[in-house]
């Protein structure tokens, strides 16, 4: 089971990586002409996951991913190389008041790179 959880960490890393690049790369590569960064569904889908993340912060409920590692783990903790140092990342130690403010900042950015780097829409014929 302790694989299992360490997979499940490793996967939420990854969608951490993807929201937070998301707020750097599209408007790099906005500015860059990258075409990648104007794709519809990549950018619904990263506006969707920052609006989940700060949803479920403002509701107070703990990630799902989370709720499936503790889960996996039970009352053990990981000893492995690659969960020590990924929970070191993750998982910050700041009241949830500074993740909230964080969140939201970050939300109201995501909201905003539509109105200045639009996503391109496909046009019906």
């Amino acid at each position: 089971m302790i694989l299992i959880a360490d997979i499940v960490l490793i996967f939420h890393f990854c969608v951490v990586i993807f929201i937070t690049f998301g707020f750097f790369l599209i408007p790099i590569g906005y500015k860059f002409g990258w075409v990648w960064i104007t794709n519809l569904k990549l950018r619904i889908f990263h506006c969707g996951m920052m609006m989940f993340v700060t949803l479920e912060t403002l509701l107070g409920k703990t990630c799902p991913l989370t709720s499936i590692e503790n889960n996996l783990r039970g009352i053990y903790e990981s000893t492995s190389f690659v969960s020590y140092w990924i929970k070191k990342i993750i998982y910050l130690d700041f009241p949830t008041q500074f993740f909230i403010i964080l969140y939201f900042v970050f939300l109201v950015w995501t909201f905003l790179m539509w109105k200045f780097f639009p996503p391109r829409i496909k046009k019906v014929n």
